[in-house]
């Protein structure tokens, strides 16, 4: 999006539609540094149509105004094609808008959301290498610094911190609420000792929040707001998640029935298919990072923790993995020019997406040590063992070919697109479900 140069005055000469609306708006985030934007339908003693609107720098209110007629939605409306978004979809979504003015980029996180009185929304400013936002959170109010652990009623912002909810390899997870919207989210707080021992740290922290930002899809986790402290402590907000992960899931149950395994793991693919197509790749494809929650279809999945993501098409060169000789990833599902830090693409992510896999039917894991090194060497040397169910039973064969296509050590040998795969899940599926005497047909 190329903003208007004539700047707010020369839109206000004549009454202002919605396109001169969002001139203006991205005008005023430019000069004005503004980091956000709210469009809140105003409720039943307004005319409805109505928005009140508020842009505000550094959690700060700077501007306040009225909104009425549908301007309020049709605004948000312009918002959302910019942004790519679907106003028919169901809840939440969330878009990334570039836009500059003058000589300013300008990159915003766009938020759509419909209610019963019409859109609601909000834009974000997002910085270019996560440092001196001016949205930070600079203190509690009173005047008090943010501890290491947050404590149940802490203020961040407009959320309120009610529990904690786990602790990551970066940062806490926190239950919050957001106190207009009286909706609760997870919000992901960046530990001050991971800062202090690796201060690139806080640029990986942005590069998450905005590698699963930048994915519309329903298999990734929604981030739908980003900030940080006085201190240099980021957060990220996203949706919050019930069911269990995988991990949990086998932990509890061992195995998992392999035509169950199949359903979810062809949804975990197309979620990587949706991350590749915006030039992100995970990195860190594993069962832990795959959330599995109950819908009225079923089962649906949740990929998560974009913490280790590439996104090539940023410039990621003042972004290091960490520091000097590490290699990202989970050794039990690393592929092997991950291992060996070489250049990692989507069939990286086919690579673990194979081991969790093998994984979830037959108990284990491919690949086991003494070591993290133990590990990685075999994923580099050693083929595949052979694969069983939990209960000692050979899987099918059109499984195992599968199997070996994706844990192949040379990218070029395993599938090109995850669209490849689910073919072939699907027609292994196919072959699972056949029952009585089907069962002896041809493949």
């Amino acid at each position: 999006m190329e903003a208007s140069s004539r700047g707010p005055e020369g839109a206000l000469e004549r009454s202002p539609n919605a396109v001169d609306v969002v001139d203006i708006i991205v005008y005023s985030l430019a000069t004005q540094r503004a980091t956000t934007v709210w469009f809140e339908p105003s409720g039943e003693e307004l005319e409805l149509g109505s928005h009140t609107v508020t842009m505000e720098k550094n959690r700060k209110a700077i501007v306040a105004t009225q909104f009425e007629e549908g301007l309020g939605d049709a605004v948000l409306a312009r918002f959302a094609l910019l942004a790519r978004l679907d106003l028919l979809a169901p809840g939440t979504q969330n878009g990334r808008l570039n836009a500059r003015v003058g000589d300013t980029d300008l990159e915003l996180l766009v938020t759509i959301r419909l209610t019963d009185s019409g859109l609601a929304g909000e834009l974000r400013v997002l910085d270019d290498v996560g440092e001196d936002l001016d949205s930070s959170v600079a203190q509690q109010p009173g005047g008090q610094d943010y501890p290491e652990i947050l404590a149940p009623g802490t203020s961040v912002g407009p959320y309120c911190v009610e529990r904690t909810l786990g602790r990551g390899g970066m940062g806490m997870v926190y239950l919050v609420e957001h106190t207009l919207l009286r909706k609760k989210f997870a919000m992901k707080v960046l530990l001050g000792g991971v800062l202090r021992e690796d201060p690139d740290a806080a640029k990986r922290f942005v590069r998450e929040a905005r590698a699963a930002a930048r994915v519309q899809h329903d298999g990734i986790v929604d981030v739908s707001d980003f900030g940080s402290f006085s201190d240099g402590r980021h957060y990220l907000v996203m949706e919050l998640l019930g069911g269990r992960s995988l991990d949990d899931i086998m932990d509890m149950q061992g195995a998992i029935e392999p035509t169950r395994a199949l359903v979810l793991m062809r949804d975990v693919a197309a979620a990587l298919g949706a991350a590749h197509s915006a030039g992100i790749v995970h990195r860190d494809v594993s069962p832990s990072n795959v959330f599995v929650e109950k819908s009225p279809k079923g089962e649906r999945i949740k990929v998560v923790d974009f913490g280790a993501a590439s996104v090539p098409d940023i410039d990621q060169s003042d972004v290091p993995d960490g520091p000097p000789g590490m290699v990202v990833g989970t050794p039990y599902y690393m592929a092997p020019e991950q291992a060996q830090a070489l250049p990692t693409d989507s069939r990286s992510d086919m690579y673990s997406f194979g081991v969790v896999l093998y994984e979830l039917v037959s108990g284990r894991v491919p690949f086991e040590g003494e070591t993290a090194r133990d590990i990685v060497m075999k994923h580099i040397l050693e083929p595949p063992p052979p694969l069983f169910t939990a209960s000692s039973e050979e899987i099918p064969e059109e499984l195992w070919l599968v199997l070996e296509r994706l844990l192949a050590k040379k990218p070029e040998d395993r599938y090109p697109t995850t669209d490849a795969v689910i073919a072939e899940l699907d027609r292994v599926l196919a072959l699972l479900q056949r029952k009585g005497w089907r069962r002896w047909l041809p493949a």
